[in-house]
């Protein structure tokens, strides 16, 4: 019966009609189609939020790792010291980085979460019939993939950074606590390239907030529309 009402609407509105029939999914709607989209949307918001707190954490003022591993690194490479007490804090050192680490892993676990919640969400919206509500949905899933990709660049730089530090502490260890002319000029190039990266780093952050903003607001819209 309802092909057959349709069909009618189609004649008597003419071909403007049929698309504005299409468009807006039918004078009935697409609630339980957009419920199911709702609730996709609310998982990936929820792992969004984990990622986003898990890759600011590592840089938070609160984080007592951080702060004290930047105190150890700096009286290990600037302040005059013994070779055995240089190699005492550079062990000291590792302790920290290795939960700083940690933190990053799981940054990069709930990462991958956040792509298959991505999935689903973009799954949901090729449901839709009507052609607004779904490029609605396109958008929003649009957007929370850039979202996702700052985030994820910003876990990669993370882990760099990481990374290069502990190869500090170690040669420091080998070293037996020596740090020699050569590893100094290694430590000034490594110095360039952290700077570079935190740079880096400061503009993804400001652009993963924006991005976040534009998603909720996409989202809001949607829901205003479609329920």
């Amino acid at each position: 019966m309802r092909i057959f009402i349709t069909l009618v609407l189609a004649i008597l509105l003419g071909g403007g009609g049929t698309f504005l029939w299409l468009y807006y999914g039918g004078f009935e709607g697409e609630k339980a189609i957009s419920v199911t989209f709702v609730d996709h949307y609310v998982n990936y918001e929820e792992i969004a939020q984990e990622v986003e707190l898990l890759v600011h954490l590592p840089g938070t003022e609160g984080n007592i790792d951080r702060a004290e591993l930047l105190t150890l690194l700096d009286s290990i490479l600037t302040k005059k010291m013994d070779a055995v007490q240089r190699k005492n804090l550079a062990q000291l050192a590792l302790t920290n980085l290795n939960t700083i680490k940690q933190e990053i892993d799981s940054a990069h676990v709930a990462q991958a979460k956040l792509y298959e919640v991505l999935q689903e969400l973009d799954d949901a919206s090729r449901v839709f019939s009507s052609i607004d509500l779904h490029n609605r949905a396109e958008k929003i899933v649009f957007s929370a993939r850039k979202r996702a990709e700052l985030s994820a660049n910003i876990t990669s730089i993370l882990s760099k950074n990481s990374e290069q530090t502990y190869t500090i502490l170690a040669r420091i260890l080998v070293d037996e606590g020596e740090l020699s002319s050569a590893h100094i000029t290694e430590l000034n190039s490594a110095t360039n390239e952290t700077e570079k990266r935190f740079g880096t780093l400061e503009q993804l952050y400001s652009e993963l907030v924006v991005k976040k903003k534009e998603v909720e607001d996409a989202f809001a819209t949607f829901v205003a529309v479609a329920l």
